[in-house]
């Protein structure tokens, strides 16, 4: 046990290796004890080269995940700058369109107004003009009357005819 408790304080650190050397008797056992130190500096070693690696492999790939989160945080910068500038010209086109459709709007309520008013005024004078047909009739009626009645009434054709001379 005391070769155990020694070989695991000089794995752990606890003794150097002078230390456990000293305790070392020669011998078998001091063979055994020799041996067994050796081997674990060995193994610390091998485990402080491995873990040594393994840190630095972790260090590598933190830091080239920390450079790839710096890209993204770029990406997303651009992508933020870009869609508030999307925002805005989208809030710039919603008003314009919505100050057109009101110009637009308020042009067509204006052409209705001047349409019904040009609309009353033509109704005004069509209605003072009268009724064509019925100015057309009345007309034909009265060119009726005049074409009726003879261009000279008959007794000054009479007198025209016969003649009443004496002489």
């Amino acid at each position: 046990l005391g070769l155990q408790s020694g070989a695991r304080e000089a794995v752990s650190g606890g003794l150097s290796a002078d230390r456990a050397g000293a305790m070392a008797s020669p011998g078998p056992s001091g063979t055994f004890n020799d041996v067994s130190v050796q081997l674990c500096k060995e193994m610390v070693a091998q485990l402080s080269q491995e873990h040594q690696k393994e840190v630095g492999r972790m260090w590598n790939e933190v830091s080239a995940l920390r450079d790839e989160l710096g890209r993204v945080q770029g990406m997303l910068e651009g992508y933020l700058g870009r869609e508030q500038v999307l925002r805005e010209l989208m809030e710039d086109m919603m008003q314009n369109h919505k100050d057109a459709m009101q110009a637009w709007e308020s042009m067509h309520g204006q052409f209705q107004q001047h349409t019904r008013g040009v609309l009353q005024d033509h109704e005004n004078q069509r209605r003072q003009l009268g009724d064509p047909v019925k100015d057309a009739r009345a007309e034909l009626a009265r060119i009726q009357d005049l074409l009726k009645a003879p261009a000279v009434p008959q007794q000054v054709n009479a007198h025209l005819h016969k003649p009443n001379i004496r002489f």
